[in-house]
C-alpha cells in the first residue's frame, strides 16, 4: 500500500507548488451549480481607530487564487492552536476568533493571549519579537470589540448571521472567504494590509509545514518508504490528521505489526521528500477514490505490477467506476454503462475501512488481496443475475427492484444486500453486513444458514414495523393498500435474497450448497401456471422439501387473499406463521390450519392443487431444512406471482 501512495503522490505532484500541501480550495460545486455570485470578505482590524470593520465595500469576487494569496490555510484539528488568517465563511469562522482572541479556559476564564501567540510562543520563540507577534498582540486587544459586534452571547460562538448582516448580500450571494488585515500608522501599516503579508508570518507557516528537517551531513539511514538510504530519514510524521498513512502509525500498527515497540520510532522512517508524498497520494485517494460498504466509507488502493510504468490516476478511475457496479445505491440505466477492462498489470485491490470527521483517520476494516479476476467476475455476476431474474415468470423483478413514488430501478449488486441485512442500532459497532462483504470479497465462503436466520430477522423486522430499531432497513414507500404492506415487503425480502444466493452460487461461495448449471435456459414464453412454477423451480434449483414449503406458501396466499375479501384485511391466518422459523411439527400444524380454512371459505379449486402438492414433495423422515430455510421457502410460494394466477386469485 505506501507504494501505490508514493506512486500516486509522485503523478500528483507534477505541476504541483509547495503551497498546495496546504492551502484549502474550498468544494463550490453545488455553489456553483446554483448560478450563485461567490465572494470573499476582509475583516479589518484598525488599530489606529481601535475597530473592527467590516462592511460590503470590503468584498471582492472570488476565484482560484484567493486561497492562495491570503493563505486559506487547512484546518489542522486535534490539540493543535489555530493559526488562520483566512478560512472558510461558511465552515471555519470559529477557528477565525480563536487565532486572534483565543478561547476561555476550562474555568471559565478569558484568555490572556491568541492562540497565534501561543502557537508562536511554544514553536517558534524566536520570532516572538518579529513584526507579526506584536500585531497579533496588538489585534488581541480589540478582543471585546469584535466579541460585541460578532459573537452571539447566548451560544458564544462567532456568529455567521452577525457578520454577513453587514454586508447587504444578495439571494444569491454568498461568502466563500473571510480573511483579516490590519491597519496602523504606530507600527507603519499606513493602509490595509492581509495579515498573511505582515513579516514573520510566511517564516512562522514555511517553519510549520513547508520546511523539510536536517539531518547530519554525510549519515544517511534508510527510508522505510522507499528502501534507499537517504540524509534526510527521521521519524515519521504528518501534518494532517486526516491521512491514510496514520493506520500505519497509531499503536495498533496495522500495516507495521511485525516492528518491536522499542525500536518502532527507528524502524518506521522516512525521508522528508516520501513523506510528503505519502500524504499527498493519501490526500488525494480521500478525496477522489472512495466509496462506502455497507454504510462504512473504503478508501480504494491499487496494488500493481511495473509500479513507475502504470498510470495510477488513470487506474483509479476505472476502479472507481468498477466499485459503483458494486457498491452504489443507483438507477439500473446509469449502472449498466460499458466500463473498460481494468489493466493487466493489477494483481489485487484493497478497501480500507475508516472513520472520520476530517480531524482524524480511524481504521474500522481492512478488505485486502481482492484478486482482479474476482473483483471482475463479482461485478459480471450481479449483472447477470439482474439480468436473468427480469425475464423470470412470477416475482416481477422490476417491481421488486424499484424504490420511491417514482420506482426508480435499482441494481443488483452490495448495496441490495445491505439493505437486506438488518443491523441494530444498539449493535451499529458490530456492522455484520461488513464482515459478509468482506469474505465475498476475500473470496471466503459464507454460512447458508446464518443467511436464513438473517432473512428471518428482516422478516420479524417487516411483520412487527421494527424500523426503528435498524439502520438500513425501510419500510415500502408510498403503498396504497396498508393490507398489502407485508406482503410487498416479503416479495421484496424473498426474491432479493433468492437473487444473492444465485450470485453466491456460482461464485462458490456458499457453504453447504452444491453448484448449479449457470447456463441459460429457456425463456421463451410458457403457456401454463405449473409450466412457469417448473422454470422458476429450474432456474432457482429448488430441491423437494424446497418445493414443498413453496407449495404450501401458495396455499397460504390463497388463504389470505380469501379472507381479505372477507373484509379481514389483516389476514388472520398469518398469526398462524412462527416467523421466528417453522420447525416441522409447526409445519404440520400450519398444513391443518389451511386444509381448514379452505373448507371454511370454499378454496378448493384455489388451494387442493397446492396443498396436494405440499403432501407429495414433503417428507418428514427425511426434513432437513432448518426453521429458518423452512420460513424462507413458504415465503418464496407465498410471494410467487405470474399472469395467469392473478386472473384467479388475486
Amino acid at each position: 500500500m505506501l507504494q501505490t501512495l508514493l506512486q500516486i503522490g509522485r503523478q500528483v505532484s507534477q505541476g504541483r507548488s509547495e503551497w498546495d500541501d496546504i492551502i484549502d480550495i474550498p468544494d463550490l460545486s453545488k455553489e456553483r451549480d446554483k448560478q450563485m455570485r461567490l465572494y470573499v470578505a476582509e475583516m479589518l482590524f484598525d488599530l489606529d481607530k481601535k475597530e473592527v470593520i467590516i462592511n460590503s465595500d470590503s468584498i471582492s469576487e472570488y476565484n482560484d487564487d484567493a486561497p492562495f494569496r491570503y493563505k486559506n490555510i487547512k484546518i489542522q484539528g486535534g490539540n493543535n492552536k489555530a493559526i488562520y488568517c483566512c478560512v472558510n465563511a461558511q465552515k471555519s469562522l470559529e477557528q477565525f476568533r480563536k487565532t486572534f482572541f483565543g478561547v476561555l479556559d476550562k474555568e471559565g476564564k478569558p484568555p490572556q493571549e491568541s492562540q497565534f501567540t501561543e502557537a508562536i510562543k511554544k514553536d517558534q520563540p524566536h520570532l516572538a519579537q518579529s513584526q507579526f507577534t506584536g500585531v497579533l498582540e496588538k489585534i488581541f486587544s480589540l478582543r471585546s470589540t469584535f466579541e460585541d459586534q460578532f459573537v452571539d452571547k447566548d451560544k458564544n460562538v462567532f456568529s455567521s448571521k452577525m457578520f454577513t448582516e453587514r454586508l447587504s448580500l444578495g439571494k444569491t450571494d454568498t461568502i466563500v472567504l473571510l480573511y483579516a488585515s490590519v491597519k496602523s500608522h504606530e507600527i507603519n501599516i499606513d493602509k490595509a494590509t492581509p495579515i498573511c503579508e505582515i513579516d514573520g508570518y510566511e517564516t512562522f507557516i514555511r517553519a510549520k509545514f513547508l520546511s523539510s528537517s536536517e539531518s547530519q551531513p554525510g549519515y544517511q539511514k534508510l527510508c522505510y518508504a522507499t528502501g534507499e538510504q537517504q540524509n534526510d530519514v527521521e521519524e515519521i510524521a504528518f501534518n494532517s490528521r486526516y491521512n491514510i498513512n496514520k493506520m500505519f502509525v497509531t499503536t495498533t500498527r496495522n500495516y507495521a505489526s511485525n516492528f518491536a515497540n522499542a525500536n518502532f520510532n527507528i524502524n518506521y522512517q522516512a525521508s522528508a521528500e516520501a513523506q510528503k508524498l505519502l500524504e499527498r497520494g493519501s490526500e488525494y485517494v480521500l478525496n477522489n477514490h472512495t466509496v462506502l460498504i455497507a454504510g462504512a466509507s473504503h478508501c480504494i488502493i491499487p496494488q500493481v505490477f511495473s509500479q513507475n510504468k502504470v498510470d495510477e490516476k488513470a487506474l483509479l478511475n476505472k476502479l472507481s467506476k468498477r466499485s459503483e457496479l458494486l457498491f452504489r445505491h443507483q438507477e439500473a440505466k446509469d449502472l449498466t454503462t460499458q466500463i473498460d477492462d481494468l489493466e493487466a498489470d493489477i494483481y489485487w485491490i484493497d478497501f480500507l475501512g475508516y472513520e472520520s470527521d476530517g480531524n482524524f483517520f480511524k481504521t474500522i476494516n481492512y478488505i485486502k488481496d481482492v484478486s482482479k479476476t474476482h473483483f471482475s467476475r463479482l461485478v459480471q455476476t450481479f449483472q447477470n443475475v439482474n439480468r436473468e431474474f427480469k425475464s423470470l415468470p412470477g416475482i416481477e423483478w422490476e417491481n421488486v427492484m424499484s424504490y420511491g413514488k417514482d420506482q426508480i430501478p435499482l441494481f443488483l449488486n452490495f448495496q441490495t444486500f445491505y439493505s437486506l441485512i438488518p443491523i441494530r442500532k444498539d449493535k451499529e459497532k458490530k456492522n455484520e453486513a461488513l464482515i459478509y462483504f468482506k469474505s465475498i470479497l476475500e473470496q471466503r465462503k459464507l454460512s447458508l444458514q446464518k443467511l436464513f436466520e438473517l432473512y428471518k430477522e428482516l422478516i420479524l423486522c417487516h411483520r412487527f414495523q421494527r424500523y426503528k430499531s435498524y439502520t438500513n432497513i425501510f419500510a415500502p414507500d408510498k403503498i396504497p393498500d396498508k393490507a398489502k404492506h407485508f406482503d410487498y415487503s416479503v416479495r421484496n425480502a424473498t426474491y432479493q435474497y433468492l437473487a444473492i444466493f444465485q450470485v453466491l452460487k456460482r461464485l462458490n461461495l456458499l457453504q453447504n450448497m452444491e453448484e448449479i448449471d449457470t447456463s441459460p435456459n429457456d425463456t421463451s414464453t410458457v403457456e401454463s401456471y405449473q409450466q412457469q412454477t417448473e422454470t422458476f423451480f429450474i432456474k432457482m434449483d429448488y430441491n423437494d422439501a424446497q418445493k414443498a414449503m413453496f407449495y404450501l406458501g401458495r396455499a397460504l396466499n390463497a388463504v389470505a387473499y380469501a379472507q381479505v375479501k372477507k373484509d379481514h384485511s389483516s389476514k388472520p391466518i398469518l398469526e398462524k406463521v412462527n416467523f421466528n422459523g417453522l420447525e416441522a411439527k409447526a409445519i404440520i400444524r400450519l398444513h391443518n390450519d389451511l386444509m381448514e380454512k379452505t373448507k371454511q371459505y370454499r378454496l378448493y379449486d384455489k388451494t387442493e392443487f397446492a396443498l396436494g402438492l405440499f403432501v407429495q414433495y414433503y417428507n418428514p423422515n427425511k426434513w432437513k431444512l432448518s426453521p429458518e430455510e423452512s420460513l424462507f421457502f413458504l415465503l418464496s410460494g407465498y410471494s410467487f406471482r405470474i399472469q395467469f394466477e392473478k386472473k384467479n386469485n388475486d
